[in-house]
């Protein structure tokens, strides 16, 4: 009969813990949705380096301007609002100048890879957030 109390008692415990860690609320992403609609003209030549693979370019948009990267025929929009401590106004990242697949957030020290925006190195946990984009030849429309 104990054996039995001590494996409900067992039950009860964890059940409990697990009712309350599932019951805790979830950080929210750190960076505002905010509309955007834009098309990059590839003849221009601000954005002529687009037009290779590896190629980058700085845009205004998003919530703190946004890195758009060809990797091959897929067009990457990035939002350059880092992840942590977004609320500070230095919280933006930039291309690595000696390692063009990483944005460095000069403020915190986070890096996030350029071909999809994950982190490669805290402190920040999320990743940048990502736009859609499509591309017909000639233009590039980044929207969400």
């Amino acid at each position: 009969m104990a054996q039995i109390y001590n494996s409900f008692f067992l039950f009860f415990i964890i059940s409990i813990n697990l009712l309350l860690t599932s019951c805790k609320e979830k950080e929210p992403y750190p960076i505002p949705n905010v509309p955007v609609n834009i098309i990059l003209n590839l003849d221009l030549p601000s954005n002529q380096n687009l037009n290779v693979t590896g190629g980058w370019t700085y845009i205004s948009g998003g919530s703190k301007g946004i890195i758009v990267y060809r990797n091959f025929d897929e067009f990457i929009a990035l939002d350059r609002h880092s992840t942590y401590d977004s609320g500070n106004n230095c919280a933006i990242v930039s291309v690595d100048s000696i390692n063009y697949f990483l944005l460095n957030d000069s403020c915190s020290e986070s890096q996030y890879n350029i071909q999809d925006g994950t982190v490669v190195k805290g402190p920040a946990k999320w990743g940048l957030k990502r736009y859609n984009s499509s591309w017909n030849g000639s233009t590039v429309q980044i929207f969400n």
